[in-house]
């Protein structure tokens, strides 16, 4: 027997696949890893790296790879997608807290236009 997906559920679909559109015009290639660390970045601006990777479950060096991509300069000196970047916390030299940036802030707020 195969359940017929609900109009309210084929709506939240729609929307969804327009959120996933707005993603792929931002970065085509970009790793969910990726979107995950720049959604809860956006959800929660000042997010601590150990933050993230506890809310993300991945390892430290995953967090700052999929962090540098958001960056405006990725590994290797190559040009990152400038949504996100970490600094010193002024309060705690050790940490490093994580804000969107200005194309950050438009970006994300063009993914939640998609889904509303």
């Amino acid at each position: 027997m195969n359940p017929e997906v609900s109009q309210l559920d084929r709506i939240a679909i729609h929307r969804m696949l327009s959120a996933v559109e707005e993603v792929r015009n931002i970065a085509s290639d970009m790793p969910m890893q990726t979107l995950h660390i720049l959604l809860l970045v956006a959800a929660n601006p000042g997010i601590t790296i150990a933050e993230l990777i506890r809310k993300t479950g991945l390892s430290q060096s995953s967090c700052s790879r999929n962090l540098a991509l958001l960056s405006k300069v990725h590994r290797l000196g190559k040009p990152g997608l400038d949504l996100a970047e970490a600094r010193e916390d002024p309060r705690e030299r050790r940490r490093k807290v994580v804000r969107l940036t200005p194309k950050g802030t438009e970006a994300v707020a063009l993914i939640a236009d998609a889904v509303r």
